[in-house]
C-alpha cells in the first residue's frame, strides 16, 4: 500500500493507507454541508483503528483538524464511555445526559473519535447495556443529533449504526457479526488481537479463551498479584457462573477490578449486594475510571467514598489507602458547602474550620474531626460565594451578587475596621461600575485580597487600610478564586488567582508583578484555591471544574494530581491537612508531604 504523509502526520502504510486522504479531508471540512458522521468499517485487522490513530497523531497543536475527544467503546456502557469523553473535553466525568447538556451549550465545533463501537456493552445479559445498542441509542445517536458535533466511528458492520448521509470508508470485505447469545453478556472471545498503535489502544480487550487447567479468577483471588487480564474480566466470568454477588463483596476486587464491569453489574438491582455498596460505588466510580491510577490510589479513592456510606468497607481499605501519598481523614456528607476558611483563634489553640451552606448559615467545626462546634450569626441576606478570615475575630464574605460582608465571629464582637473599610470601598465602587464587582476574597495575617469580575486583584493592608489597595490586572476575564499567603521569612505575600480564562496566575507583593507565564493553563475552570507554607515550602492546591485537584510545590514547579469525588467550591490548607468543600459535603485529606512529589 502507498504511504501517506499529510499535515506533519507520521507516514501510514499498509491496510487503510489509501483511505487516509479521504478521512483527513472529511475531518478538515467544517462546512455546514459536510457529513457529520464518518464510519470506518471492515473486518478485523483491516487497519480501522490504525487509521483513526493516524488522524489523532497529527491533530495536536494544529488549527485543523483538531480531535477533541476519543472514546474507547470496547467493554463500556453509556455511562462509562461518557466519562471518557467528558474528561477529554475538559468537563470531567459526566453521565450521558450531563455530557449532552454540556455539549449543547458548548459553542465550539467538536470532533470525536470512537473506536470499536461493535464491541461496546458490559454487564448482565438481560440489561440493554450488555450490547452495543445501548451505547448507540443513549449516547452516540444523541451526540450526532447536536449540530456542533461530528464523529469518526469504527464499527465492523455499518448497519449497526444509522448512517444516512454518512461518509463510509470500507477497509475491506465487511464482517457481519452474529448476535451475542443471551448467556454471553460481553463479546465472545476472539482469536485476533485488537488493532493497536503506540499511544492508541483500542480499549479493554475481549477475554481470551482459557484452558481447562486454568479456571477464571473469582472470589478469594489474590487481586494484588493478579494479572491485568484477570482483573479486567473476572466479573464477566462471574456473571456467567452466577457468582457476581460474591465477587462484589470482595473488597480486594473492588479496588483492583474493572470499573466498567462493576458499574454495569451494579446497575442490575437483582444482583444482591448491600445498598451502601451501591451508594459508595456511585460516588467513587467516576474518579476510579480516571486513567493511570495506582492500586493504592484506587484504594484511597474508594476509601474516601466509603467513609460517607460504608464504615466497615472504609476500615478494611484504610491500610492500603494509607500506603498512598494522600488519605482521607474524615468526611461529612452534610449537604452542599459553598465556602470555607480557617479561623486561627490563638497560638495555643487548634485552628477552627468555618463553612457556609447555600443559605448563608455559618458553622464552626473542629478541623481535626469535622464535628460541629457552634454557629456564627450571619446577615439574613447573605448567600455566600466566598469566605475568608480577617484576623482572629472577623470574617469577610462575598455573596453571589458581588457584595462584601464583614461578619464578627462572636455575636458581641466588633468588626475589624480594616475589613469594614475594605467592604465599603468595593461595594460603593461596584455601584458605579458593575464590572468591578468582587468575585472572590482571601486573607492571611493582616493582608487581604479582593478579586473582581474584570480580572483585577486589589491588595489591602488591613492594619493600614486608609492607604487604599494596590490594584493589578492579572486576567482578561472574571476571577473565580483567589488565595493569599504571607511568608514570614521574607515578608512577601503571595497571591494566586484562577479565572474564567482557565489560567492560574501567581503574583507577589515584593515585585508587584505577576509571573510572566501562568502556573497552569487548562481547558477547564479553576473553582477553588488554597495555599499554605509547609515544611516542603509553599504549597498550592487548585480544584478544577473537571473534578481534578492539582497540588503544586511552588518553588520547584512540581505538581501531583488528585481525583475528586464531587464538584469542589472551596478549599483550605493547613499544614498537611487539605479540606475540600462542595456538593458532596466536606472532606479532610491528609497529605504525606515527604512523598507527594516523589
Amino acid at each position: 500500500m502507498t504511504a501517506t504523509d499529510a499535515g506533519g502526520r507520521p507516514s501510514l502504510a499498509g491496510p487503510g493507507a489509501h483511505l487516509a486522504p479521504a478521512l483527513l479531508a472529511w475531518a478538515a471540512d467544517e462546512s455546514p454541508a459536510r457529513s457529520r458522521l464518518c464510519l470506518l468499517t471492515g473486518p478485523p485487522n483491516s487497519g480501522k483503528t490504525r487509521l483513526l490513530a493516524w488522524l489523532l497523531a497529527g491533530s495536536t497543536g494544529k488549527p485543523r483538524p483538531t480531535v477533541h475527544a476519543v472514546g474507547f467503546a470496547a467493554g463500556h456502557i453509556p455511562q462509562t464511555l461518557a466519562w471518557q469523553l467528558g474528561r477529554h473535553l475538559g468537563y470531567g466525568p459526566l453521565a450521558p445526559t450531563g455530557l449532552l447538556a454540556r455539549l449543547a451549550e458548548d459553542p465550539r465545533p467538536v470532533l470525536l473519535l470512537i473506536t470499536d463501537l461493535h464491541r461496546a456493552g458490559r454487564g448482565p445479559a438481560h440489561l440493554p447495556a450488555a450490547t452495543p445498542r445501548a451505547v448507540i441509542s443513549e449516547l452516540v445517536t444523541p451526540l450526532l443529533s447536536l449540530p456542533n458535533v461530528r464523529a469518526a466511528v469504527e464499527v465492523d458492520d455499518p448497519d449497526l449504526l444509522p448512517h444516512d448521509g454518512a461518509l463510509v470508508l470500507d477497509l475491506g470485505h465487511r464482517h457481519h457479526s452474529r448476535p451475542a447469545h443471551p448467556n454471553h453478556p460481553i463479546p465472545l472471545p476472539r482469536a485476533e488481537p485488537p488493532d493497536e498503535v503506540t499511544g492508541f489502544a483500542a480499549g479493554p480487550a475481549t477475554a481470551p479463551a482459557r484452558s481447562a487447567s486454568r479456571p477464571p479468577a473469582g472470589p478469594g483471588t489474590d487481586w494484588l498479584h493478579a494479572g491485568d487480564e484477570d482483573r479486567e474480566h473476572a466479573l464477566d466470568h462471574a456473571l456467567r457462573a452466577g457468582q457476581a454477588a460474591q465477587l462484589l463483596t470482595d473488597p480486594g476486587y473492588l479496588v483492583h477490578g474493572s470499573v466498567a464491569a462493576i458499574t454495569a453489574t451494579l446497575a442490575d438491582d437483582t444482583v444482591a449486594v448491600p445498598k451502601r455498596l451501591r451508594a459508595t460505588w456511585r460516588q467513587a466510580a467516576p474518579a476510579l475510571a480516571a486513567p493511570g491510577l495506582s492500586d493504592p490510589e484506587r484504594a484511597a479513592v474508594l476509601h474516601s467514598a466509603a467513609l460517607g456510606h460504608d464504615p466497615k468497607l472504609a476500615a478494611f481499605l484504610r491500610p492500603l489507602a494509607e500506603q498512598h501519598h494522600w488519605t482521607t481523614g474524615w468526611r461529612r456528607p452534610t449537604g452542599r458547602a459553598v465556602a470555607a476558611t480557617i479561623l486561627r483563634s490563638g497560638a495555643d489553640q487548634p485552628p477552627t474550620l468555618v463553612t457556609a451552606d447555600p443559605l448563608g448559615r455559618l458553622t464552626r467545626r473542629d478541623a481535626a474531626t469535622g464535628t460541629t462546634c457552634t454557629t456564627i450569626v450571619s446577615p439574613p441576606v447573605l448567600r455566600p460565594a466566598g469566605l475568608c478570615a480577617v484576623g482572629n475575630d472577623c470574617l469577610l464574605a462575598v455573596d453571589s451578587g458581588g457584595s462584601l460582608h464583614p461578619i464578627p465571629v462572636e455575636p458581641t464582637g466588633a468588626i475589624s475596621g480594616g475589613a469594614e473599610h475594605l467592604a465599603h470601598h468595593h461595594n460603593a465602587a461596584a455601584l458605579d461600575a458593575p464590572r468591578t464587582r468582587p468575585t472572590a476574597v482571601a486573607a492571611d495575617r493582616d493582608k487581604a485580597v479582593v478579586a473582581d469580575a474584570e480580572g483585577d486583584i486589589h491588595f489591602w493592608s488591613i492594619a493600614d487600610h486608609r492607604t487604599g489597595p494596590r490594584t493589578h490586572r492579572l486576567h482578561t476575564g472574571a476571577i473565580t478564586s483567589v488565595a493569599c499567603l504571607f511568608l514570614s521569612r521574607t515578608g512577601t505575600t503571595l497571591v494566586v488567582t484562577g479565572a474564567l480564562d482557565g489560567a492560574v496566575r501567581l503574583w507577589d507583593s515584593t515585585s508587584g508583578r505577576p509571573m510572566p507565564q501562568p502556573v497552569e493553563q487548562r481547558n477547564a475552570l479553576p473553582t477553588a484555591l488554597a495555599m499554605a507554607d509547609t515544611d516542603a515550602g509553599p504549597v498550592l492546591a487548585v480544584a478544577w471544574s473537571d473534578r481534578l485537584l492539582h497540588l503544586w510545590i511552588l518553588l520547584e514547579g512540581r505538581m501531583t494530581p488528585v481525583p475528586l469525588l464531587y464538584d469542589v467550591e472551596a478549599l483550605t490548607l493547613t499544614g498537611s491537612q487539605l479540606t475540600v468543600a462542595g456538593r458532596g459535603g466536606i472532606t479532610a485529606i491528609h497529605l504525606d508531604l515527604d512523598s507527594l512529589w516523589n
